[in-house]
């Protein structure tokens, strides 16, 4: 039986967004929420999808009907910041804070047509205007910034071995690092012994290092600030966040029935040992199917509706 544990809740947005509803939703660097909230008209216009005949269902790059949006980082106590976007295009948007208030939207999509890429990411400035675009590349899985300004952004299999276009794709390697203008500082690169990335599952963009685990073998890899790769192997595949105290990682997610599941090892040498499951319960009225789970430093952070929940794996003694 697993040993039982339970996020508790840090906030209710309800009073923060008013009647807006959530269409993405994140953790910045320094733990505070960062949400995109729009009117409840436009609640699905950043997710349309294109059905072509005797083919796949496929998403659209950007949104058919340009909205209103509105960005918020909040502390949990307070709002931080409110930035009115007047004409948002993104589709399927990440969002997270860079500095001097800028705020950043990602699409998960790019098409690359006759050697131009969209730029599907935008820069806004703090009373909301565009300040620049630029391109991050195709199937991306998740984005986080840094408190100076870095853009790490992973990527799932359509943005490692390409698709809408992308025959050399941007995300090959499965991993990149930009700055705050949308150039590459640094591309993922296995340490000896591990495989390349086919589809990065989960990410952690923590103060003092960057963590990922990855399909297929799944591995625990770590990225120091000298940008130097050191890698564990791991026997439990389909984690979709981790947390990290420099002495555990926590994984979060599986396959199947395992959907909720947690697993928490010991950070060995080269390898997670001791693993031990354990169950983090939601609170009454909550339930984990539906909610975004996001893992960054030591915090799993879980979005259900419109309540903000966490649990840290110092927790676990």
């Amino acid at each position: 039986m697993p040993e039982q544990f339970r996020f508790e809740q840090r906030a209710d947005f309800s009073a923060v967004i008013g009647e807006n509803k959530i269409i993405a939703s994140s953790i910045a660097a320094n733990g505070e929420a960062v949400l995109l909230t729009v009117a409840s008209q436009f609640e699905k216009a950043a997710f349309g999808r294109e059905e072509r005949k005797g083919f796949a269902i496929f998403p659209f790059s950007k949104a058919k009907l340009h909205y209103p949006a509105t960005f918020i980082r909040f502390d949990g106590r307070e709002i931080l910041q409110k930035t009115e976007l007047p004409e948002v295009e993104i589709a399927f948007p990440s969002v997270q804070p860079l500095p001097d208030g800028e705020v950043l939207l990602v699409g998960a999509r790019c098409h690359y047509r006759d050697g131009d890429p969209e730029k599907n990411a935008v820069v806004f400035s703090e009373d909301g205007k565009v300040l620049r675009r630029f391109v991050l590349g195709d199937g991306i899985n998740n984005v986080q910034t840094t408190d100076d300004g870095m853009i790490w952004a992973s990527y799932f299999d359509e943005g490692v071995f390409g698709n809408f276009g992308w025959n050399q794709p941007m995300g090959a390697s499965g991993l990149i690092c930009f700055d705050s203008r949308g150039h590459i500082l640094w591309e993922f690169k296995p340490p000896s012994g591990f495989d390349s990335i086919c589809d990065c599952y989960a990410l952690n963009v923590a103060k003092n290092a960057v963590w990922a685990c990855y399909y297929t073998d799944f591995p625990l890899v770590k990225i120091n600030s000298e940008k130097q790769v050191q890698g564990w192997k791991n026997e439990v595949g389909g984690a979709s966040a981790l947390v990290v105290d420099g002495r555990r990682a926590l994984l979060w997610d599986g396959y199947g029935e395992k959907r909720s599941r947690c697993v928490v090892q010991d950070i060995g040498n080269d390898t997670l040992a001791r693993p031990c499951e354990i169950e983090i319960g939601f609170p009454n009225g909550f339930e984990p199917m539906g909610a975004t789970v996001i893992g960054r430093d030591s915090k799993l952070h879980a979005f259900a509706g419109n309540a903000w929940l966490t649990f840290d794996v110092g927790q676990i003694t």
